[in-house]
């Protein structure tokens, strides 16, 4: 009786770790964010960029003779780590490639890329429809982005 006991609770444990939905990636070493508009004049590509603790954010110009700024800054481990949160591994990998129809009639697109646990994730969306297990993670990119907003 005893030993029957000890054995369904050590099921028990088994099956309760087992069936814990894996939710952060293990060794997630870049985060981007961007977007960009085919039908447009200026700085028409945009992109922050997170690796380690240093953020660096970079604009294209498109023209005959392209163009790109570039500018950095730090980040906390904080920060850093609030991001990390927002992306869910497993929902992350269901994702497709592609989301919609981005770009289309100069609607813009916008994406998140990661590189996670030895792998490359880049998912693109129409401009400012993020699917929603992205959307809280957007939504900070897009704080941090607007820090940029004068990166001449």
């Amino acid at each position: 009786m005893k030993r029957n006991l000890i054995l369904v609770a050590l099921l028990t444990v088994l099956f309760t770790f087992s069936a814990c939905e894996k939710t952060k990636f293990d060794d997630l070493t870049v985060i981007s964010y961007g977007s960009s508009f085919g039908m447009c004049v200026g700085f028409c590509t945009n992109e922050v960029t997170i690796t380690d603790l240093k953020m660096t954010y970079s604009k294209t110009q498109r023209s005959p003779k392209p163009d790109e700024k570039k500018c950095t800054k730090s980040i906390t481990a904080e920060e850093v780590g609030t991001i990390k949160n927002l992306l869910n591994s497993e929902k992350i990998a269901a994702l497709p490639k592609v989301i919609g129809c981005p770009d289309c009639a100069d609607g813009g697109a916008e994406w998140v890329a990661i590189n996670a646990d030895g792998k490359n994730y880049k998912i693109t969306f129409e401009y400012g429809k993020p699917p929603k297990e992205l959307e809280a993670a957007v939504a900070k990119l897009k704080i941090l982005k607007e820090l940029f907003k004068d990166c001449d």
